[in-house]
């Protein structure tokens, strides 16, 4: 009984926690607020950003110079 009661408590506070972090976005920047130009400017840089780090995390173990990768 008191194992079911710890899971629905840990399932409880990840859902709120979970939430409180999706809406609060929403809170500070709901309403007729403008959405500030760091956020802007992250918004528009950040995916580009990503996808060179993955580019490189993927290709940091090739060797272009030996087999079977690369030149020859």
């Amino acid at each position: 009984m008191l194992g079911d009661l710890h899971s629905v408590l840990i399932v409880a506070i990840a859902a709120t926690v979970t939430a409180l972090l999706r809406f609060l976005p929403f809170m500070i920047f709901g309403g007729n607020k403008k959405t500030p130009a760091i956020v802007t400017y992250l918004g528009r840089v950040l995916p580009f950003a990503i996808m060179g780090m993955l580019v490189v995390y993927a290709l940091r173990g090739i060797s272009f110079t030996g087999m079977p990768y690369g030149l020859p």
